[in-house]
């Protein structure tokens, strides 16, 4: 059915604001950008807004797109292709303030924090928290028929190496006592993080097994695997850990047979 120039009014009419509120955090970020380069000794603190307030775009293009949807009755694709786009810029910024290597030592999180010792663990809990949300309402809106479906697996994977990068370790084992401050906002970090670890390997899974068959997305679901099985060893998490292994194996397993049946079907000319 065609759109009416009435409906067409009301939702211009209706994401006006949100649109003013998009041209202000813009300019928002570009004057952050301005400032991290004055102030390099606190860039990190200013690279932080800057992620909140991309955070804020990202649903904005989102919220747009629904009532595109509700008053139009299509998805605004350019607004969520928009959302997209800076919810990748959200991501290299993480990257920026706390590296993307996912198989670094576990105790060396210390030395990439140390330049936001007056982040508290409420806080980074409460922007990773966020920033899960979001991706999550960005993959559910754009739908799995979307052309970017695999993408998000990618997404998904950098950031559960983003939120096992902003985790202090070593301090989660010294305070392991819940009448310590922060307790509970370091195992909510350490849930979400195995919670996430978890699910990009599984996506890797998915998407070995239902799209490329390429052998490097099974290598990095068992990647992500061992490096949840780290973590589970260095808290003593034995039959978690044991239970990995288990996986890990069969998925090696399953990847030389597969590689095997592959030379059975195209064996190599002599």
């Amino acid at each position: 059915m065609a759109i009416t120039k009435a409906e067409k009014s009301l939702y211009n009419e209706y994401i006006k604001d949100f649109k003013t509120e998009k041209d202000q955090a813009y300019g928002k970020i570009a004057g952050l950008k301005k400032k991290r380069k004055e102030f390099p000794r606190i860039t990190a603190y200013y690279t932080l807004e800057t992620i909140v307030e991309l955070l804020k775009v990202v649903m904005l293009n989102i919220n747009m797109s629904d009532a595109s949807l509700e008053i139009l009755k299509i998805k605004n694709e350019a607004a969520l292709n928009d959302a997209r786009k800076d919810f990748y810029r959200v991501l290299q910024s993480m990257e920026d303030l706390v590296g993307n290597d996912i198989d670094r030592s576990l105790r060396e999180n210390e030395e990439y924090l140390a330049h936001l010792d007056k982040i508290n663990p409420r806080q980074i809990l409460k922007l990773l928290q966020r920033i899960h949300y979001v991706l999550a309402t960005l993959k559910d809106k754009i739908g799995e028929t979307s052309k970017w479906k695999w993408s998000f697996v990618d997404f998904q994977a950098r950031l559960a190496v983003i939120t096992k990068n902003f985790i202090n370790f070593s301090e989660v084992q010294k305070f392991r006592d819940p009448r310590t401050e922060f307790y509970r906002e370091r195992q909510e970090l350490l849930h979400i993080c195995k919670q996430s670890l978890r699910e990009a390997a599984q996506q890797y899974r998915s998407k070995y097994e239902q799209s490329t068959k390429v052998p490097g997305d099974l290598l990095k679901s068992i990647e992500f695997l061992s490096v949840l099985r780290k973590i589970y060893v260095l808290f003593g998490e034995s039959e978690d850990a044991t239970k990995i292994k288990i996986t890990i194996d069969a998925m090696r397993a399953r990847l030389e047979a597969d590689e095997k049946e592959k030379e059975k079907k195209n064996p190599k000319s002599s």
